[in-house]
Protein backbone atom coordinates (compact mmCIF):
# COMPACT_ATOMS: atom_id res chain seq x y z
CA UNK A 1 0.00 0.00 0.00
CA UNK A 2 1.36 3.42 -0.94
CA UNK A 3 1.80 6.10 1.67
CA UNK A 4 -0.30 9.17 0.95
CA UNK A 5 1.57 12.44 1.21
CA UNK A 6 -0.69 15.09 2.77
CA UNK A 7 -0.60 18.80 1.90
CA UNK A 8 1.98 20.91 3.72
CA UNK A 9 0.84 21.60 7.30
CA UNK A 10 -1.31 24.71 7.42
CA UNK A 11 -2.38 24.52 3.76
CA UNK A 12 -5.38 22.85 2.16
CA UNK A 13 -6.58 21.37 -1.07
CA UNK A 14 -9.52 22.92 -2.90
CA UNK A 15 -11.68 20.24 -4.47
CA UNK A 16 -14.19 21.36 -7.11
CA UNK A 17 -16.95 22.04 -4.56
CA UNK A 18 -14.70 24.26 -2.45
CA UNK A 19 -13.24 25.88 -5.55
CA UNK A 20 -16.75 26.82 -6.69
CA UNK A 21 -17.32 28.65 -3.39
CA UNK A 22 -13.91 30.32 -3.62
CA UNK A 23 -14.61 31.43 -7.20
CA UNK A 24 -18.02 32.81 -6.20
CA UNK A 25 -16.41 34.70 -3.32
CA UNK A 26 -13.71 36.10 -5.60
CA UNK A 27 -16.31 37.22 -8.17
CA UNK A 28 -18.32 38.90 -5.39
CA UNK A 29 -15.18 40.70 -4.14
CA UNK A 30 -14.45 41.80 -7.72
CA UNK A 31 -18.00 43.07 -8.28
CA UNK A 32 -18.12 45.06 -5.05
CA UNK A 33 -14.62 46.49 -5.54
CA UNK A 34 -15.30 47.59 -9.10
CA UNK A 35 -18.72 49.05 -8.19
CA UNK A 36 -16.83 51.56 -6.01
CA UNK A 37 -14.30 52.36 -8.75
CA UNK A 38 -11.39 50.25 -7.46
CA UNK A 39 -8.93 48.68 -9.88
CA UNK A 40 -7.49 45.22 -9.41
CA UNK A 41 -3.74 44.77 -8.96
CA UNK A 42 -1.49 41.88 -8.12
CA UNK A 43 1.98 41.65 -6.62
CA UNK A 44 4.35 38.68 -6.69
CA UNK A 45 3.78 35.85 -4.26
CA UNK A 46 7.56 35.78 -3.74
CA UNK A 47 9.24 38.95 -2.50
CA UNK A 48 12.68 39.90 -1.29
CA UNK A 49 13.00 39.53 2.45
CA UNK A 50 14.66 42.98 2.41
CA UNK A 51 11.30 44.54 1.42
CA UNK A 52 9.57 43.10 4.46
CA UNK A 53 12.51 43.83 6.76
CA UNK A 54 12.27 47.50 5.73
CA UNK A 55 8.47 47.83 5.90
CA UNK A 56 7.19 45.32 8.50
CA UNK A 57 7.69 44.52 12.15
CA UNK A 58 10.52 42.32 13.38
CA UNK A 59 8.16 39.56 14.61
CA UNK A 60 6.59 39.22 11.16
CA UNK A 61 9.98 39.05 9.44
CA UNK A 62 11.85 36.83 11.92
CA UNK A 63 9.12 34.59 13.31
CA UNK A 64 6.08 34.51 11.02
CA UNK A 65 7.48 34.57 7.48
CA UNK A 66 8.36 31.63 5.30
CA UNK A 67 11.91 32.49 4.25
CA UNK A 68 14.38 30.66 2.05
CA UNK A 69 17.57 31.39 0.16
CA UNK A 70 17.14 30.95 -3.58
CA UNK A 71 19.74 29.44 -5.87
CA UNK A 72 21.19 32.88 -6.54
CA UNK A 73 21.78 33.46 -2.81
CA UNK A 74 18.94 35.97 -2.30
CA UNK A 75 16.69 35.71 0.76
CA UNK A 76 13.11 35.33 -0.45
CA UNK A 77 9.82 35.22 1.45
CA UNK A 78 6.34 34.03 0.62
CA UNK A 79 4.33 37.20 1.09
CA UNK A 80 2.89 37.35 4.61
CA UNK A 81 0.96 40.57 3.87
CA UNK A 82 0.49 42.94 0.94
CA UNK A 83 1.27 46.42 2.28
CA UNK A 84 5.05 46.35 1.59
CA UNK A 85 4.47 45.08 -1.95
CA UNK A 86 1.82 47.76 -2.50
CA UNK A 87 4.17 50.46 -1.19
CA UNK A 88 6.92 49.22 -3.52
CA UNK A 89 4.58 49.27 -6.51
CA UNK A 90 3.28 52.77 -5.72
CA UNK A 91 6.82 54.10 -5.23
CA UNK A 92 7.93 52.66 -8.57
CA UNK A 93 5.14 54.45 -10.49
CA UNK A 94 4.57 57.41 -8.16
CA UNK A 95 5.03 60.06 -10.85
CA UNK A 96 2.65 58.28 -13.22
CA UNK A 97 -0.30 57.59 -10.91
CA UNK A 98 -3.37 59.72 -10.35
CA UNK A 99 -4.35 60.04 -6.69
CA UNK A 100 -6.37 59.03 -4.90
CA UNK A 101 -5.55 55.58 -6.22
CA UNK A 102 -8.21 52.99 -5.53
CA UNK A 103 -6.72 49.50 -5.78
CA UNK A 104 -7.86 46.08 -4.67
CA UNK A 105 -6.40 42.58 -4.64
CA UNK A 106 -7.50 39.16 -3.46
CA UNK A 107 -5.02 36.39 -3.07
CA UNK A 108 -3.04 33.94 -1.03
CA UNK A 109 -0.69 34.82 1.84
CA UNK A 110 1.45 32.71 4.14
CA UNK A 111 2.40 33.12 7.78
CA UNK A 112 4.28 30.61 9.87
CA UNK A 113 2.12 30.93 12.96
CA UNK A 114 0.86 28.51 15.57
CA UNK A 115 -2.01 26.57 14.07
CA UNK A 116 -5.40 27.37 15.57
CA UNK A 117 -8.95 26.39 14.77
CA UNK A 118 -10.14 28.38 11.77
CA UNK A 119 -6.66 29.78 11.14
CA UNK A 120 -4.24 28.16 8.75
CA UNK A 121 -0.80 29.17 7.59
CA UNK A 122 -2.00 29.74 4.05
CA UNK A 123 -4.91 32.16 3.86
CA UNK A 124 -6.73 34.32 1.34
CA UNK A 125 -7.26 37.99 1.98
CA UNK A 126 -9.12 40.81 0.27
CA UNK A 127 -7.08 44.00 0.29
CA UNK A 128 -8.78 47.22 -0.65
CA UNK A 129 -6.71 50.38 -0.49
CA UNK A 130 -7.40 54.05 -1.10
CA UNK A 131 -4.07 55.82 -1.45
CA UNK A 132 -3.39 59.54 -1.39
CA UNK A 133 -6.29 60.67 0.76
CA UNK A 134 -6.73 60.81 4.52
CA UNK A 135 -10.24 61.87 5.42
CA UNK A 136 -13.35 60.72 7.28
CA UNK A 137 -15.03 60.37 3.88
CA UNK A 138 -12.35 57.89 2.77
CA UNK A 139 -12.88 55.88 5.96
CA UNK A 140 -16.64 55.98 5.40
CA UNK A 141 -16.15 54.71 1.84
CA UNK A 142 -14.23 51.69 3.10
CA UNK A 143 -16.98 50.94 5.61
CA UNK A 144 -19.56 51.28 2.80
CA UNK A 145 -17.57 48.76 0.74
CA UNK A 146 -17.60 46.31 3.66
CA UNK A 147 -21.37 46.79 4.04
CA UNK A 148 -21.93 46.28 0.30
CA UNK A 149 -19.89 43.07 0.42
CA UNK A 150 -21.82 41.68 3.39
CA UNK A 151 -25.08 42.45 1.59
CA UNK A 152 -23.81 40.89 -1.67
CA UNK A 153 -23.02 37.60 0.09
CA UNK A 154 -26.48 37.54 1.65
CA UNK A 155 -25.76 38.72 5.18
CA UNK A 156 -28.43 41.06 6.45
CA UNK A 157 -28.02 43.51 9.33
CA UNK A 158 -29.46 40.94 11.74
CA UNK A 159 -26.67 38.48 10.79
CA UNK A 160 -23.65 40.83 10.62
CA UNK A 161 -22.68 44.15 12.13
CA UNK A 162 -19.89 46.58 11.35
CA UNK A 163 -18.37 48.19 14.40
CA UNK A 164 -16.17 51.25 13.96
CA UNK A 165 -13.63 52.51 16.47
CA UNK A 166 -11.78 55.79 16.45
CA UNK A 167 -8.83 56.01 18.82
CA UNK A 168 -8.68 59.83 18.73
CA UNK A 169 -12.39 60.09 19.54
CA UNK A 170 -11.94 57.66 22.45
CA UNK A 171 -8.94 59.63 23.76
CA UNK A 172 -10.96 62.86 23.58
CA UNK A 173 -13.84 61.22 25.47
CA UNK A 174 -11.46 59.93 28.16
CA UNK A 175 -9.95 63.41 28.50
CA UNK A 176 -13.41 65.02 28.71
CA UNK A 177 -14.33 62.61 31.49
CA UNK A 178 -11.09 63.38 33.32
CA UNK A 179 -9.78 59.82 33.16
CA UNK A 180 -6.05 59.79 33.89
CA UNK A 181 -3.74 58.23 31.26
CA UNK A 182 -2.67 55.40 33.57
CA UNK A 183 -6.35 54.45 34.15
CA UNK A 184 -7.41 54.43 30.47
CA UNK A 185 -6.50 50.78 29.94
CA UNK A 186 -8.68 49.66 32.81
Amino acid sequence: MKTLIPPVKGTRDFYPEQMAVRTWLYETVRGVSESFGYQEFEAPILESLDLYAAKSGEELVKKQSYVFTDRGGDEITLRPELTPSLARMIAQKQGELAFPARWWSYGPFWRYEKMQRGRSREFFQWNIDMLGVNSPEADAELVAIAAAFLKAVGLSSDKARILVNNRRLMEAEFDALGILPEKKGA
